[in-house]
């Protein structure tokens, strides 16, 4: 558990550097708006969005051992 935190944290410092190296406006073209956007915000969105998703997806398809294990303790 305590190897599990310090990677998340050690992730989370390298995101960090990595976004605030990144400050220009870049030109986003999204399906039929045009618009400009930082850097910064366009990957933290990104981000957040696949974290989002991968919660979604592992919370409805977890591993099945876990689920196995749920459905034997009840």
């Amino acid at each position: 558990m305590k190897f599990r935190i310090i990677l998340i944290m050690l992730l989370v410092v390298l995101f960090t550097i990595f976004v605030s190296q990144n400050t220009n406006v870049i030109p986003v073209n999204a399906f039929l708006w045009k618009f400009q956007m930082s850097t910064i915000v366009l990957m933290s969105i990104t981000f957040f969005i696949g974290l989002l998703l991968g919660f979604i997806i592992t919370s409805l398809y977890g591993s099945p051992k876990k689920n196995e294990k749920a459905a034997k303790e009840v």
